[in-house]
């Protein structure tokens, strides 16, 4: 009976000490404090002798207190496999990877005395993680066990799955050699605002740390935190990016790369967006955004050298989820969406998504308004031998009147005034039809095929705002426009995996076309008369008589490439090199073409597994579509670019810090004609060059933080207008983002989070000529989410000081005004 009662003793105390440890209560009767025994053993965490039950109740109590709550579930590519990462809330797992097995075409591993109890309330199931693995799921098997189930996609699955808890790892594949040895790892995976892959930077499963480049991503976690109405609001939280002009009068997004406007190299997964010309790109559908800086001409062709922004898309999911949320807010601000998504089968061969949205809002200034709907169907067929077909469609109206935006007049700005007057209308029908097709070439090669056709109708009719000054005179603008914009964009990518000796090699070879047709049935516009900048008024007639005058304009491109990625011990070489040639035609007359190489080399010393150096050199070219004033387009730009940088991951991988020095020139650079709408002017060359440091993930389980510094220093070094030495517009020297949550995990305020951030801009030129300056600014946002069962409530405050401010300037007469105090309410429900 002794012997019973010591068994039980030291078994119990083995269980429950995690628990005394996480709480702090580790006394003996007499209140005097006993030294943890750590045990060399895998898997045994610190303990002390605890009193033996005596009774039945005592001995659930003490099993119930034994139960580990497994609070968040990863699954992650890796270079070597496939990674499956359980986080508990403090307590060891105990895990016996002997018990682990194959079903069938399924490995399956259960975990005893544990609980699943993740943020959304259900399991976890993911979909096609590689192509020879149909689904991952993790279910709670019983009241005290969880099931880790991997699903072939025909067959047992030939990828390594390493499972990965307390510090240590365990293989699932059965033949793997020593699947049952354990190994002491770092965790990886999304942690907060950090995400460990992005393939913007190479279009291969790649870490970040072994990418010679700097890549900024914006997670779906950050957009919903920061309840975010336009895209430039995320701009200060990846170093190097600003908000651009307002060329098309707050109508388009444009961000500003290392001091080079994206406008033309804004993309879709993958393909070319057509949206930045025209329409501002809708939230609803989008998951992340990925930013590369420079190093970009490689796989993205012709475009500026500052970068390229990547917006991905929301795909369908094996599980059905459902969720409906509502927002509301200042300036007459009223949004609904709505995500359906899961299996159209029950073999979950065929699944789909639907996103839904409409918003009516006004602007802080009148007669602007923001009018949407959205409607994004997608599927996802699963073809034979792991392959995938994804299908999406898009229709977006996009119904928001052209704001030209605050003015500088007299030595002073003119902020919360309209210039645009009522009876202006601006309405853009956006049709997008997408498919992505994954096919495994064996188990080492794959073939992509993806392409896109968009369609945009644009009516303006009438444009009546003000847009120009004439010495101190702030003229009146009319024009009317009824256009139709035309896309096609095709690429055909193969991948593959091979080792040469010591080095294993990533190749990636492909061939890509894209074409973008603009007709302007109708397009008539005139400067007349002024308005009041002090007190704007909108009592004029519409001109008449004015004769529109149809054109139309053709530009293609196409081009092939290669890249490998190549790791040899501690070094990662991504070198590749792609040729590509494009043409343009205007009103039916064919302009000379071009045609190009862009070399880009990268290389990664790997200091450790979490730290890395890197540097890298890349040219690019990038034709110009605007008509030169004395006629026809003015040569290609053409760039060249030197960075090198910086990278570890802190904390067990949990927060990320990049760093880097860049230095990019680029040449013959043509911007419009401030004084001649519809024309472009030569500017010159400029050079810019700076330090980045960006700073992504998890202070603590409860903390995370997202932060972002800029040193820039850029100057125009020729000019035919005389201005050399002179600052580019919209760059400023310092700029700072900074962004941080904390979630309540425990106590009376579980699901409860509350977030601030500060943004921080130094003064900017207003224009090239550099005749007046952008004031700098700081803005202080804040934030509030609490979650309780299926609904989650939020608040948003952005400017809490109600800053009044100067987001970018395209000239004196053409301002982004920073939105002033608002408040954004929000309540959605998943089911």
């Amino acid at each position: 009976m002794r012997f019973l009662l010591l068994f039980q003793s030291v078994f119990l105390a083995l269980i429950t000490a995690p628990i005394a440890l996480a709480e702090g209560d580790l006394t003996t009767s007499d209140d005097n404090s006993v030294p943890p025994v750590v045990s060399a053993v895998p898997n045994t965490a610190a303990f002390r002798e605890s009193r033996p039950a005596t009774t039945v109740k005592e001995w659930l109590a003490q099993m119930e207190a034994a139960i580990v709550r497994v609070t968040n579930v990863k699954v992650d590519r890796t270079d070597d496999g496939l990674d499956i990462t359980l986080e508990t809330d403090g307590k060891p797992l105990t895990i016996d990877a002997s018990k682990f097995r194959a079903e069938g075409n399924s490995l399956i591993a259960d975990i005893p005395n544990t609980v699943l109890v993740l943020p959304e309330g259900k399991p976890l199931e993911a979909a096609n993680p590689t192509s020879d693995i149909a689904t991952i799921r993790v279910v709670q098997q019983d009241a005290s066990n969880i099931r880790i189930s991997v699903v072939g996609t025909h067959a047992l699955p030939t990828t390594e799955v390493t499972l990965k808890a307390n510090g240590l790892a365990y293989s699932l594949t059965p033949e793997a050699d020593d699947p049952e040895e354990e190994v002491i790892v770092t965790g990886a995976g999304q942690t907060g605002y950090r995400v460990p892959n992005a393939t913007t930077g190479t279009r291969l499963d790649i870490p970040l740390l072994d990418t010679p480049a700097s890549i900024g991503v914006i997670t779906n976690e950050l957009i919903e935190d920061r309840a975010v109405r336009r895209a430039e609001d995320l701009a200060p939280y990846i170093s190097g990016v600003t908000a651009g002009d307002v060329a098309q009068g707050g109508n388009t997004t444009d961000f500003t790369i290392r001091g080079f406007s994206t406008s033309s190299q804004t993309y879709l997964n993958g393909l070319r967006d057509g949206t930045p010309r025209l329409v501002l790109r809708d939230f609803a559908n989008i998951n992340r955004i990925e930013v590369l800086k420079g190093f970009s001409s490689l796989l993205y062709g012709t475009g500026t050298p500052g970068g390229v922004v990547n917006y991905v898309t929301k795909k369908p999911q094996a599980d059905h989820a459902y969720r409906i949320s509502f927002d509301a807010g200042s300036f007459n601000f009223y949004r609904g969406e709505a995500d359906l998504t899961g299996p159209l089968t029950e073999d979950k061969n065929l699944l789909y998504r639907l996103v839904l949205a409409f918003q009516g809002a006004e602007s802080f200034v009148p007669n602007v308004e923001d009018n949407r709907i959205l409607v994004a169907p997608s599927l996802t067929i699963k073809m034979g031998g792991g392959g995938t077909l994804t299908l999406e469609g898009e229709y977006y109206r996009l119904d928001k009147d052209f704001n030209s935006g605050a003015k500088f007049f007299n030595n002073q700005f003119y902020f919360d005034r309209s210039y645009t007057d009522p009876r202006n209308s601006n309405v853009n029908d956006f049709y997008r039809i997408s498919t992505y097709f994954d096919q495994p070439l064996g188990k080492q090669w794959s073939l992509n095929l993806s392409g896109q056709y968009i369609n945009i109708q644009r009516t303006l009719n009438p444009l009546f705002t003000a847009i120009t000054f004439r010495g101190n005179t702030l003229e009146r603008f009319y024009r009317t426009i009824f256009e139709e914009f035309y896309q096609v964009n095709l690429r055909g990518e193969v991948r593959g995996n091979f080792n040469i000796g010591a080095s294993e090699h990533k190749l990636l070879a492909g061939i890509e076309y894209n074409k973008f047709d603009v007709d302007l049935k109708g397009l008539a516009g005139t400067f007349f008369g002024s308005i009041d900048v002090v007190n704007p008024t909108f009592d004029v007639a519409i001109p008449a008589g004015i004769r529109p005058a149809p054109f139309t304009f053709i530009e293609d491109d196409w081009g092939v490439y290669i890249q490998d990625f190549v790791k040899l011990g501690r070094f990662r070489l991504l070198a590749g090199l792609r040729y590509g040639e494009f043409g343009r035609e205007f009103n039916n007359v064919d302009d000379r073409g071009g045609n190009f190489i862009s070399p880009s080399v990268g290389l990664v010393y790997s200091i450790t597994d979490s730290a890395s150096v890197y540097a890298s050199f890349t040219q690019s070219t990038q034709p110009q579509g605007g008509l030169l004033s004395g006629g026809g387009f003015a040569d290609p730009r053409t760039a060249t670019q030197y960075e090198i940088g910086a990278k570890v991951n802190l904390l067990n991988d949990r927060l990320s810090i990049t760093a880097a020095l860049y230095n990019l020139t680029q040449t013959n650079i043509a911007e419009g004609d401030p004084s001649n709408p519809g024309f472009s002017i030569l500017v010159g060359d400029i050079r810019s060059r700076g330090f980045e440091l960006d700073i992504a993930g998890k202070i603590t389980d409860n903390f995370s933080l997202i932060t972002a510094y800029t040193l820039q220093d850029a100057e125009i070094t020729k000019s035919i207008l005389g201005i050399e030495g002179n600052t580019p517009i919209n760059s400023p020297r310092h700029s700072l983002g900074i962004y941080g949550k904390y979630e309540f995990k425990a106590s009376a305020l579980r699901g409860l989070s509350l977030g601030a951030g500060v943004v921080y801009v130094s003064e900017r030129k207003g224009d090239n000529t550099n005749t007046f300056d952008l004031p700098s600014y700081v803005k202080v946002d804040l934030s509030a989410a609490y979650k309780i069962n299926r609904f989650t409530f939020r608040l948003a405050v952005e400017n809490l000081f109600n800053e009044r401010y100067a987001l970018s300037s395209q000239n004196r007469a053409n301002i982004t005004q920073g939105s002033p105090l608002a408040l954004t309410g929000s309540i959605s429900v998943e089911f």
